[in-house]
């Protein structure tokens, strides 16, 4: 049984007119970041509803948003926001055929020239037909954005991410390459293309480029240069360069570090790692998290449900969906699996759209 352990352009000049049309008529892989970003907090002219429609929005309230959004759109007050409103929430939920249709007609509303609005909804867009294994569609959006706006580093990476899903891997290259050489000091975006190659079974041509990085500049900090060294599989280098910000670091880094001491096999120094920075600061439910999940490798089943649900009494919105279910999972592995059914029933109403956790209840209820 397999276990989580545990995110068009309209006519921006004469010259890409056409090709932006056409994208509105037919801009992140996973989902973006930007809610609660002062891109999403505008309303547009449908007023208070909007404005309760984006705190639900914001608190990550998917499916009561939505139902705001839509009484709007009934109500005669579709605009561009609330239909971009509507489609991260479909998004949240699973749905990207209506997250599309939704930045689609978004889209349909906007301005000739593209703002940063436009393009901010061109990336949900991209986001959403990559989900739908509509990559030639993804393609046409993220091409059309980076005709705006020009090597865009954020488009780059996601352009890449569509190509390697097409299999064009020297296409996937040179435009992850593009989007690490805008700011080659970004160790985040860096991380995050490595990541992506990863999850899509280029692990080897991410490590060469992290080594590349690695052995070129000498003014990345020695949490960076540990960062690096973790993910391009060098854990000895990664855990005595993290180890020298161990204290003045933050709770990242004391993630990562303890993630080195766990690929070096030393388990119980990594729950240290972790346990000793709780200590220090008890207000970070990633640290909880992997905590757990730790434990969990050990077979210390008891202490792993301990510690998400320490992390879930943080009462963190982002990292409530992973810690809720790891729980799950901890609670199973105690063998407490009536318990176990009852919470992944709960968690299915919540999380609606997570088709393996509906798998995972439907093996819950025959135990």
């Amino acid at each position: 049984m397999k276990r989580k352990w545990g995110r068009s352009l309209r006519g921006a000049a004469a010259a890409c007119a056409c090709m932006c049309l056409a994208l509105t008529a037919c801009g992140s892989i996973s989902l973006p970041s930007a809610v609660g970003s002062s891109a999403v907090q505008s309303q547009g002219s449908s007023g208070s509803g909007a404005a309760a429609a984006m705190k639900l929005l914001k608190n990550r309230d998917y499916e009561d948003a939505l139902a705001a959004y839509q009484s709007i759109v009934n109500e005669g007050g579709a605009s561009e926001d609330v239909l971009r409103g509507m489609g991260i929430a479909c998004m949240g939920l699973g749905d990207n055929e209506g997250a599309a249709d939704a930045f689609e007609k978004a889209l349909s509303m906007a301005d000739i020239v593209p703002g940063d609005k436009e393009i901010d909804i061109n990336y949900y867009l991209g986001s959403a037909y990559y989900k739908l294994g509509r990559y030639e569609d993804a393609k046409k959006v993220y091409d059309a954005i980076l005709t705006v706006r020009r090597n865009d580093p954020d488009a780059l990476v996601m352009l890449g991410t569509v190509e390697m899903a097409l299999g064009d891997e020297s296409s996937m290259v040179k435009d992850y390459r593009k989007a690490v050489d805008e700011d080659p000091s970004d160790v985040d975006r860096i991380v995050q293309v490595f990541q992506k190659m990863q999850e899509n079974g280029y692990a080897e041509e991410g490590r060469k480029l992290l080594k590349e990085l690695q052995s070129g500049s000498t003014s990345y900090s020695a949490y960076d240069l540990g960062r690096l060294a973790y993910y391009s599989g060098d854990y000895e280098t990664a855990r005595d360069s993290l180890e020298k910000v161990r204290d003045s670091g933050g709770y990242q880094c004391a993630i990562l570090l303890g993630q080195t001491y766990e690929a070096l096999g030393d388990y119980n120094y990594a729950a240290n790692v972790y346990q000793k920075y709780n200590e220090k600061d008890s207000t970070h439910a990633e640290v909880y998290n992997q905590l757990g999940l730790c434990y969990i490798r050990m077979g210390k089943y008891d202490d792993a449900l301990k510690a998400f649900q320490k992390g879930l009494d943080i009462g963190s919105d982002e990292m409530k969906q992973s810690l809720t279910f790891n729980e799950i999972v901890a609670t199973e592995y105690t063998g407490d699996f009536e318990k176990a059914a009852s919470l992944m029933k709960d968690y299915i109403a919540a999380y609606p759209g997570d088709k393996s956790a509906e798998r995972e209840y439907q093996f819950l209820q025959s135990r």
